[in-house]
């Protein structure tokens, strides 16, 4: 790509290449048009045909390689375009068995995670299949279109070519949907302390507003293949085994999810899939976070957690789901969660109230389970931090306690390095706040040491995370050249992971 394509606004264009026009099956006559003549329009164009164009030499890629180069191409688009013929599409292929979401449905779905503008060009006469039609009810409250415009192929191509100059123009302002809006505003709206409780007691928010029914059969076996392949954190084939970005485990996610969908929502209350279920919403809110979807309503990490929440509520009491690896309610995730959303608003008494609740949910975890002791105190360590930068500032000392307690109980457990080094980290970060810059610095370098030794995904982001504070209290104390490099390593392992959180400023 030239400096001047560059410099263009950018489009990806959704992938559906045939379906039937005039009782004949063939290409997409407007899909067509559109890659042909895009080089007389103002914008630089995304689409699958032309890297991997038929009747040439260049071979087929992977599953793999096909839906990470298309989450690549929708995260850096200004604008997707969502060619609407009616065809849900072919299922993706994973070691040879295709799944039921189609490559459309993963670009729609990357589109409305990420909260992309849409224009829908859909083609007169050419009613949604039933997948199709599924998909886009799961996720008409994160997905709007910006445009929405029915009509026949020259028209649907004319309004395209001005949506085009309009937008190169400046002069074409993508629409907001309601549903889309922040997070932290969506759920702080004249809070009470009472709210505060009842809040806790029974959150509301649920992932995709608890709207997980599909007119399909389920299939749990290929559900599990596609969680178990988050839960390892490799992706491809056993010959070419690599790292998996936490954007394309969210892909898998949304896989999985889709094979476990019914029409009934019996896989909900089922022992062997309500498991399924679990795991998914878990692993969606951990990756959900390190991607940055904190501020997502129906999509992010909290509404992931309240749904798990709802679903362990029955376990714990069910004689059917003794098999169940876990049936606690998920306290410190929950709290987690919480914190980040907190962390990303602008009223003081909304950042309080927040974190609050960070550490009442903390604090229950750490009195009902002692095995989770090790995080909630880093949670609540943390919530203690802000709440000390937001004038508490005795609160600083409750912090490093809970940062010198957790680092102790890793010690002496026998964690994993890196998991040390994150408490170190941690303690470190805090002393400097707390006059003790020399010990705080030297405990944050241990501690982003240590924290290198795990080579995994969520190793990698945690490292990114303990960098950034290096590189804030480096910053504080005039280390330049120290603070220099951990933001040059963090944003590396940020954009190798896509762990989008923590490409922030620091």
């Amino acid at each position: 790509m030239t400096g001047a394509d560059e410099a263009k606004p950018r489009l990806f264009l959704s992938s559906v290449f045939k379906d039937t026009f005039e009782d004949d099956w063939k290409y997409v006559p407007l899909r067509k048009r559109i890659i042909e003549s895009i080089d007389a329009l103002p914008v630089s164009l995304w689409a699958y045909d032309h890297f991997w164009p038929e009747g040439t030499e260049i071979p087929e890629p992977d599953a793999d390689t096909v839906i990470d180069r298309c989450f690549a191409g929708i995260r850096d688009c200004d604008l997707f375009v969502f060619i609407l013929t009616g065809r849900h599409g072919s299922g993706v292929r994973y070691r040879q068995d295709p799944t039921f979401a189609s490559y459309l449905e993963l670009e729609l779905f990357a589109a409305s995670m990420l909260r992309k503008p849409v224009l829908v060009l859909h083609l007169r006469g050419h009613e949604p299949e039933d997948a199709l039609r599924d998909t886009m009810i799961l996720l008409k409250r994160t997905f709007s279109a910006s445009e929405y415009v029915i009509d026949d192929e020259d028209d649907l191509y004319a309004h395209f070519r001005d949506v085009c100059n309009h937008f190169a123009a400046g002069k074409w302002k993508p629409g907001q949907n309601r549903a889309w809006a922040q997070l932290p505003d969506w759920l702080s709206t004249n809070r009470t302390r009472t709210d505060l409780e009842l809040d806790l007691a029974d959150p509301q928010l649920r992932f995709l507003d608890g709207r997980l029914l599909s007119h399909r059969h389920p299939d749990p076996d290929k559900a599990k293949l596609l969680i178990d392949e988050v839960m390892s954190g490799m992706r491809g084939n056993d010959a070419a085994r690599r790292l998996m970005p936490h954007g394309a485990a969210l892909f898998r996610l949304w896989a999985a999810m889709r094979e476990l969908m019914n029409d009934t929502g019996e896989t909900l209350s089922d022992p062997f899939t309500a498991v399924l279920w679990d795991k998914a919403l878990g692993l969606w809110a951990g990756k959900a976070s390190w991607f940055g979807l904190h501020g997502h309503v129906w999509m992010g990490p909290l509404a992931a957690v309240n749904s798990q929440t709802h679903l362990r509520s029955g376990f714990a009491s069910h004689p059917d789901f003794k098999h169940a690896e876990d049936v606690r309610e998920p306290l410190g995730a929950r709290a987690s969660a919480i914190y980040s959303i907190a962390q990303r608003m602008q009223s003081r008494r909304r950042k309080i109230y927040h974190y609050k609740q960070c550490i009442q949910l903390t604090t229950q975890a750490i009195e009902r389970d002692h095995d989770a002791r090790q995080g909630t105190l880093s949670i609540r360590g943390h919530a203690l931090m802000q709440m000390a930068q937001l004038g508490q500032f005795w609160k600083l000392w409750d912090a490093a306690r809970d940062f010198g307690e957790s680092l102790k109980l890793r010690e002496r457990s026998g964690a994993p390095p890196a998991s040390i080094g994150e408490s170190k980290a941690d303690l470190g970060f805090c002393s400097v706040f707390i006059g003790r810059p020399r010990v705080g610095l030297d405990l944050l370098q241990e501690g982003v040491r240590l924290m290198r030794s795990d080579e995994s995904a969520n190793g990698k982001t945690f490292l990114a995370r303990g960098l950034r504070k290096l590189e804030r209290a480096a910053r504080m104390l005039g280390r330049r050249e120290i603070a220099e490099a951990a933001l040059n390593e963090r944003l590396r392992i940020a954009a190798e992971v896509e762990a989008l959180d923590q490409s922030r400023s620091a």
